[in-house]
């Protein structure tokens, strides 16, 4: 579970440094784009406190399925593991069943 969680953690930190750089993607960024800096900073924010408690609080069980999830996003990622991957469409009971 370390492995998804510094995965997760360095996923995290590049979406935070490049809002901050704002050197986000072309397609995001600008008027009307989806993402402007605060929005993804506020979401990073999130998605790291997400992390925090699926580590610091949940049962080993439960903490997979939620790190999974977050995980998600970025199945395409060169560091994504295939054994992490969730299946489209399952929740939170169907993965810590």
């Amino acid at each position: 579970m370390d492995d998804i969680a510094a995965f997760l953690d360095a996923r995290i930190t590049e979406d935070e440094n490049a809002a901050r750089r704002g050197s986000l993607p072309e397609e995001v960024w600008g008027v009307g784009g989806w993402y402007d800096p605060q929005r993804v900073l506020a979401e990073c924010e999130g998605k790291r406190e997400l992390l925090r408690y699926a580590v610091m609080e949940l049962d080993t069980r439960h903490s997979a399925g939620v790190l999974r999830l977050l995980a998600r996003p970025w199945a395409g990622h060169a560091e994504y593991r295939a054994e992490w991957r969730a299946a489209a469409g399952a929740g939170l009971k169907d993965l810590t069943a």
